[in-house]
């Protein structure tokens, strides 16, 4: 039978068009030194592909034997994504951790000298060789929420003062002590959880709040940050939730100006937004927050404040805030 297939070749693979000949050529009984010079292979070709590529009956079929091939091909061109061992252990314990791969990236050269990674490697590690890392990164919403036009929000907070006149030195955050504030919510139960967060320096405090209410929410963040030093405690950006209504209470206690988002406008106040997207890796959403003690907030809070941040050149915010108290 004479072939198609033509004698010069500027690839080495075999096409499925010779496993064909190389099938019928076996079935005619025809040898493998027959078979290679018709398809003007090597015989060694021939032979290793009938033995790596047959059957386990001992059977060569071209079909299988393209797919057994090509399935070969590509995992043997699957290279590991992080091959170091102890980079590798570093970014699975800090994934654990909460860390993000951007922050472990950052990080890894400081706390390993000589030690590198990008986080795209770390994204590829996690997502091609280890998807049970899956569950460390944070997640978006499934669903975008629906966004209600905000004229139609009638503002019942009184004395507040609006987000655009807030001073440039909040928004570009080149002065330490101003806050945003927040608070996480559960269907489960009426108790919620405050996050203060500190714009310039990324300081996280957490708080148990016994119920999301006006009069407990001025308590808890007048308890936070009145032992603070006064230039620690210089404003505070709230959202126009009704748990907010008893600001002044909180200007007047603690001498500090208070902000207002604009409503339906709580990305304002990204810095805190993110700080309780952070919280809802320890307690996902419908969490009990009754059923957690002091000591797991307190432990988290510092777990948040001691993660590198890309701004702080990978300083984490404990660390960063000792720097500026040094070089003040």
């Amino acid at each position: 039978m004479q072939s198609t297939v033509e004698t010069t070749r500027s690839y080495r693979v075999l096409s499925h068009e010779e496993r064909e000949e190389i099938m019928i050529g076996l079935r005619t009984n025809e040898s493998l030194r027959d078979i290679a010079k018709r398809l003007g292979r090597n015989v060694s070709v021939i032979s290793r592909e009938v033995r790596a590529n047959s059957t386990e009956d001992g059977r060569y079929q071209a079909f299988w034997a393209n797919a057994r091939s090509s399935r070969r091909r590509k995992s043997s061109r699957t290279r590991p994504r992080i091959r170091d061992l102890l980079v590798r252990r570093y970014v699975e314990q800090h994934l654990k951790l909460g860390w993000s791969p951007e922050q472990i990236a950052g990080r890894l050269p400081i706390d390993h000298r000589g030690k590198r990674v990008s986080y795209e490697t770390i994204y590829e590690f996690i997502f091609k060789t280890r998807r049970d890392l899956t569950q460390y990164l944070q997640c978006g919403r499934k669903h975008r929420r629906k966004r209600t036009d905000p004229r139609n929000k009638r503002v019942l907070i009184r004395e507040r003062t609006g987000i655009d006149q807030r001073p440039a030195c909040i928004n570009d955050r080149s002065e330490y002590g101003h806050w945003e504030g927040d608070t996480a919510v559960s269907r489960r139960c009426t108790t919620a959880l405050l996050v203060l967060q500190e714009r310039s320096l990324g300081l996280t405090l957490l708080t148990k709040l016994p119920r999301c209410a006006p009069k407990e929410m001025a308590a808890a963040v007048i308890n936070r940050l009145q032992d603070l030093p006064a230039e620690m405690r210089r404003s505070i950006t709230f959202d126009n939730g009704q748990e907010n209504r008893h600001h002044t209470t909180i200007r007047d206690a603690l001498n500090i100006d208070t902000y207002f988002c604009e409503p339906y406008s709580s990305w304002q106040k990204g810095s805190v937004e993110h700080a309780v997207g952070l919280t809802r890796r320890f307690w996902p959403k419908k969490t009990d927050y009754a059923l957690i003690s002091d000591e797991e907030i307190a432990m988290v809070e510092y777990r948040l404040n001691t993660r590198p941040r890309k701004r702080f050149g990978f300083l984490s915010p404990l660390e960063y805030a000792y720097r500026v108290a040094l070089t003040a």
